[in-house]
């Protein structure tokens, strides 16, 4: 069977930026010990003309400097923040992207095991030889909802990733068939209204890590494989980045009893190099894996051709999956050509009264039939930020029918 795997990679983490330490500040809490806690720099913030659709078309339009609109056969799109609940927003990316007609289009459903459901329909439509010599862009859409004054607020954010996936990974190469899979009925966090994100931190916590531990146990039993030395690097799930600390003493744990402070260094090696950039966002929902590769590979020693990456998904409701693959003769080059580093930091910082206002008006049109973004709050940002960029905005709700353009 021929390569398959990530052709070419791109994040969107938006316009603007919260700094986590004046919101802890703001909250009555020790700065130091809320970053510690969380590995959290600061979170992404969306303006009230940003949604799941504008987030994924910005995500995905840089890629199309480098790839023909006309390879692209598939497109799949996975979000659990759908701006409705029979159209997918699939459709209204297809058509901000410009892309052909004949395009397969779908939307993917689970938590934050959606963009990488997306990326398994691709890559499996791909194997089949079905896609006569096309490839696939799958996307991955998420930002939070409102949690004003909430122990949650600390972990929020959004993020959109797009991948081309194709028979020449030059990114990533995904090992063809094995996969490690868990899953169970829980309500650990869940969205039951597009108002609502609610759940049970302390079981949302213990089901992360029975799936983290019942997926590798799943692909234990199909490959045999030596965690410390077989993987260069491991990319987990992050609901916030310092989960990813608990979930790989986890796994070495599982592998061996080892020391704090053993567990420490190797997660400093392996790990923490693929939370650069969830540690400037918050919170990746579908995206997180995406996200990790993207980190890895922005490094400043970004891993050689060849590195085997191990990689883990989770979505709440709940599912677990560790699966893995080997890093492309392009990938450093290809990351590099997205200036995702360049454009996290020109987003601009916000106070925490500008991001509260934000955050309540945007929360007050949810689902609502009739509305227009006001592209003055923040002062001069749709200007500085949008105004001939091309950036996919909203520009109305009519009747529930929504308008989007290129700023």
């Amino acid at each position: 069977m021929s390569e398959i795997g990530i052709e070419h990679l791109n994040i969107y983490g938006g316009s603007m930026a919260l700094d986590q330490r004046a919101l802890a500040t703001a909250r009555d809490r020790d700065p130091d010990r809320v970053v510690k806690d969380f590995l959290i720099q600061a979170r992404s913030l969306n303006p009230t003309w940003e949604d799941t659709v504008t987030m994924a078309a910005n995500a995905a339009m840089p890629l199309f400097d480098f790839v023909d609109r006309g390879d692209i056969g598939m497109l799949v799109v996975g979000t659990e923040g759908s701006v409705d609940f029979g159209k997918p927003i699939s459709s209204n990316v297809h058509s901000a992207l410009e892309l052909p007609s004949n395009v397969r289009n779908f939307e993917t459903k689970f938590a934050c095991y959606s963009g990488i459901a997306a990326l398994e329909t691709a890559l499996n439509w791909v194997a089949s030889g079905r896609n006569r010599g096309k490839k696939a862009l799958v996307i991955s859409s998420d930002f939070s909802r409102m949690h004003l004054n909430m122990m949650e607020e600390f972990v929020l954010g959004g993020l959109a990733a797009a991948a081309v996936v194709g028979d020449d990974p030059g990114v990533l190469k995904l090992d063809d068939g094995i996969r490690g899979t868990w899953t169970s009925d829980v309500y650990d966090t869940f969205r039951p209204s597009a108002h609502h994100e609610v759940g049970n931190n302390e079981v949302s916590l213990y089901t992360y890590m029975d799936a983290l531990e019942g997926a590798w146990s799943d692909y234990l039993d199909q490959n045999r494989i030596d965690f410390d030395r077989d993987f260069d690097y491991l990319l987990y799930h992050t609901p916030f980045p310092g989960m990813a600390f608990q979930a790989h003493r986890t796994l070495c744990n599982l592998v061996e009893r080892r020391k704090k402070s053993e567990v420490r260094e190797d997660f400093e090696r392996r790990v923490l190099p693929g939370l650069r950039v969830a540690q400037q966002v918050g919170s990746t929902y579908g995206a997180s894996n995406f996200a990790g590769l993207m980190s890895l590979l922005g490094d400043q020693n970004p891993p050689s051709p060849g590195s085997r990456i191990g990689l883990f998904a989770y979505g709440s409701g709940a599912i677990g999956e560790f699966y893995t693959g080997t890093i492309g003769e392009h990938a450093a080059e290809r990351v590099a050509q997205m200036r995702v580093d360049e454009k996290l930091a020109a987003r601009r910082s916000v106070d925490v009264a500008t991001y509260e206002e934000i955050e309540r008006r945007r929360t007050s049109h949810i689902e609502a039939s009739d509305f227009a973004p006001d592209f003055a709050l923040p002062s001069q940002l749709f200007d500085e930020h949008y105004r001939g960029s091309g950036r996919l905005v909203l520009r109305s709700v009519e009747n529930f029918y929504r308008n989007y353009e290129r700023a």
